[in-house]
């Protein structure tokens, strides 16, 4: 088992720092977090402000003064990080069959040797400065344009006169402080809120873009931009640009021959993002040639293959009500299912998730219901659900709101959130999650935790604050890189082809009956980890790669390593092929399942 991010060997890892390794590298940043300019008497706790048991008094809960403090990054292997030696063989699940390519003048003047230049030249030039004087890899600025994209961490950079960020998440916005005098940054109006309230940055410097609708750039020789929602995180955004090349605004071994022309370039720069049909039928996408698309490929390997969130949505309601109708029993483990055949890609429904091993490992106690056909919620209502057990979701800083809000209104019930926390989830906007919110812990039936406290040790703890209201406690830990494909495919596995992987994902249906509880979950205390992810499953990058017009992908996560870059250059260059027999065949589009998920 591998981190998906860092790539980092998690074998000899227990389950708790497998996790933690993990979900640090997917959400961090490596610089302190700045202190929030909107909050007052915060310190450096790592943990959720502390509850304390409700008194007999009626005084209500007492507040105290450790708040939660979510440092997290997502290793992005930016190869300025390390020089890499790597002698690896690439031989790997996530290396599709080499396939000879056609040779053209583009091909050529564009080909992966230039960006293997571009990152040699960073490498030996840059890897001994301070990270301030460093060099931001080509990846961060668009080609012959002077815009930088989530390229903070670099400061100030010359030849830039226009900064955008992505998303508010710490890995995207490092380095931004409310000393932040480098240029105006412009992104989502939520994005704005966010890293105003975190980072203290003054609106003097933020130039928030309304989504869906083409902005021209000052300063940049009339580029032009749209973003979209990214399907990440609340804010987050996928941005088209469009202009002329004017400028190689960072120094590199390859110059653009472009420079000063009259053609108008088109990129697409995903940031982090859940890539979704309804990304393809935008109409800034839908029809157009893109000349590069700047891609999140954290999850760029066959092995994750997780689920569409929609569907994980629905799954995470429906285990909720299935445990409080008492529609579940404890009963077997995964590896009876396994047994079973539930791996096999002809049963109707497939899919496992695992936080405590791999598949054919006896990893503790699992849902078991009656029946195939068994998985829609029953007929009785929220007033007929005991309202002792909790429901504890682990999110980070921001994002897996949607599942909060799914099971709490599956209850009926309010979202209990710390006061720091409230604030920050208060500046994304979303009227529907504020009705929800609340600071009395004992008015809601769902709280909100950071993703270290859902565990099967931390929960116990958590409830014993609640004794006398809660009996139970149900934990829900949502990350994507704990999934298992059920077919067993594995990084040992090189027979993996795009068509053979379509078939099995594309015919899958993912339900609570795929959920499974960790080692150690019982009738009070019970935690599950379900592949619910805000990153792009490989599925989901291969089908928008097909169903998008484009001639070269940039790899943006990662990069660190050459041996990774080939494996991820030759997938590219596997969808580019197989784009072409599709469209000649008339398939322009992979067809999708539904509106939001392929």
């Amino acid at each position: 088992m591998e981190c998906p991010v860092c790539n980092t060997n998690l074998v000899d890892h227990d389950d708790a720092a497998a996790n933690h390794h993990v979900n640090t590298c997917l959400d961090a940043a490596q610089a302190p977090d700045p202190v929030p300019v909107a909050i007052e008497d915060s310190d450096d706790s790592d943990s959720d402000i502390e509850i304390v048991a409700k008194e007999d008094t009626k005084n209500g809960v007492k507040e105290e003064s450790k708040v939660e403090r979510e440092v997290s990054v997502k290793a992005e292997g930016s190869a300025l990080d390390s020089l890499s030696k790597d002698t690896e063989d690439t031989k790997d699940a996530s290396e599709p069959p080499a396939k000879k390519q056609k040779v053209s003048a583009f091909n050529v003047l564009m080909s992966s040797n230039k960006e293997q230049q571009q990152l040699n030249h960073t490498q030996i030039t840059q890897a001994t400065l301070p990270k301030q004087q460093r060099q931001p890899p080509f990846y961060k600025i668009l080609q012959g344009m002077p815009i930088a994209v989530d390229a903070f961490a670099f400061g100030t950079i010359p030849n830039i006169t226009a900064y955008f960020l992505t998303h508010a998440h710490s890995d995207h916005y490092q380095s931004l402080s409310k000393n932040w005098t480098g240029g105006l940054i412009y992104c989502s109006e939520i994005t704005a809120n966010l890293v105003h309230h975190i980072c203290g940055v003054s609106r003097d410097y933020l130039r928030p873009l309304s989504n869906n609708t083409k902005h021209v750039i000052p300063d940049t020789d009339g580029v032009t931009v749209t973003l979209i929602d990214a399907n990440h995180c609340p804010g987050s955004s996928i941005i088209v640009f469009e202009g002329k090349q004017t400028i190689d605004a960072v120094p590199t071994s390859y110059n653009s021959p472009w420079i000063g022309s009259q053609r108008t370039f088109r990129y697409l720069h995903c940031g982090d993002f859940r890539a979704s049909p309804a990304h393809i039928n935008h109409p800034a996408i839908h029809g157009t040639k893109f000349d590069i698309i700047y891609l999140d490929t954290t999850y760029l390997n066959p092995v994750y293959s997780f689920p569409p969130q929609p569907q994980v949505i629905d799954a995470c309601r429906d285990l909720v009500l299935a445990n409080l109708r008492g529609e579940m029993q404890v009963n077997g483990s995964m590896l009876d299912m396994i047994k079973s055949g539930f791996k096999k890609v002809s049963d109707s429904v497939t899919g496992s998730v695992s936080e405590a091993g791999e598949a054919g490992e006896a990893v503790g106690e699992s849902a078991v219901v009656k029946s195939e056909g068994d998985v829609k919620p029953s007929t009785s209502t929220t007033s007929q659900l005991p309202k002792d057990v909790l429901v504890v979701v682990g999110t980070y800083s921001i994002g897996k709101e949607r599942i909060v809000k799914a099971i709490a209104h599956s209850l009926n019930s309010k979202v209990f959130a710390d006061r720091r926390r409230q604030l920050l989830l208060r500046n994304e906007e979303d009227e529907e999650l504020n009705a929800l919110l609340t600071e009395d812990p004992y008015a809601a039936q769902v709280h909100i935790q950071g993703l270290g406290g859902v565990t099967i040790n931390t929960l116990p703890d958590y409830i014993a604050k609640f004794k006398g209201h809660f009996s139970r406690v149900i934990g829900i830990k949502p990350t994507g890189w704990t999934y298992k494909n059920p077919d067993g495919s594995s990084s040992t596995n090189t027979n993996l082809s795009i068509e053979y992987i379509l078939k099995r994902d594309l015919s899958r249906w993912y339900t609570y009956k795929n959920i499974f509880s960790t080692r150690g979950s019982n009738d009070y205390v019970s935690c599950y980890g379900v592949p619910y992810s805000e990153h792009s499953s490989f599925t989901e990058l291969t089908c928008f790669a097909l169903s998008i017009d484009h001639n070269r992908i940039i790899a943006t996560v990662n990069t660190a390593k050459p041996a990774s870059r080939l494996r991820m250059k030759n997938w590219f260059d596997a969808w580019l092929a197989e784009r072409k027999k599709r469209c000649d065949r008339g398939e322009f589009t992979v067809k999708a399942r539904a509106e939001d998920f392929w």
